[in-house]
């Protein structure tokens, strides 16, 4: 059974105010859930990465370099890549990012500061801008 793009979805809000049917309410959830399941599509069989959430699933920056060289795979070798380099991986992921056009709305310190626990809102609002960005990339 297929679901329903919930993104596609919110882009289409509004934008035919004569359709019969009202457009469907969406609720924060079903937002969050929809990107989650958007970045786990994009990041699936990458070594080192299971995004299960917007909090833990990117403390080692993995997560991030994941999503980032899914769309610019020519930009660095991720098999090199050491989920121990907590550091090394934020600031790659986050210049590689900005280089394709994703504004820097994290910062690396703040990343290392967090630890182990992200906040999930900041994830969450950060990767919104790699959907934005890269929606209608395969």
């Amino acid at each position: 059974m297929s679901r329903p793009n919930m993104f596609k979805q919110m882009e289409k809000v509004g934008a035919n105010p004569t359709s019969a049917a009202p457009p469907r309410q969406l609720n924060p959830n079903s937002i969050k859930d929809a990107l989650l399941r958007w970045i786990q599509n994009r990041v699936a069989g990458y070594p080192n990465v299971n995004v299960t959430n917007f909090s833990s699933s990117w403390a080692d920056g993995m997560a991030f370099c994941a999503l980032i060289h899914r769309f610019a795979p020519q930009s660095f070798d991720f098999s090199t890549l050491d989920p121990k380099n907590r550091r090394q991986n934020f600031d790659l992921a986050f210049k590689v990012a900005e280089d394709n056009g994703i504004f820097p709305l994290l910062e690396v310190d703040d990343m290392i500061m967090m630890g182990d626990r992200p906040d999930w809102k900041c994830v969450f609002t950060y990767v919104q801008s790699f959907y934005k960005q890269f929606r209608d990339h395969p």
